[in-house]
């Protein structure tokens, strides 16, 4: 009957309490990583084409010459 040291029992215990605490931590980062994603999607937006007439509408009005030609 093979005899077996309390080391090797301790080893093996430890290596699963790392893995343990490695997966604790990708579980956590991926739960951060989603936290900033859904904040991201929260913020407000702006339309494309209400910039778009924002910008034409400062440029319009300003100024400062256009460099690439007549608006």
């Amino acid at each position: 009957m093979p005899v077996y040291e309390p080391r090797a029992l301790t080893e093996s215990a430890q290596g699963k309490s790392k893995k343990q605490t490695m997966n604790d931590l990708k579980l956590r980062r991926l739960n951060e990583l989603n936290l900033r994603l859904k904040e991201d999607l929260d913020r407000p937006r702006i339309r494309i084409s209400e910039a778009s007439k924002d910008k034409y509408a400062l440029y319009a009005t300003s100024p400062v010459p256009l460099q690439w030609g007549e608006f």
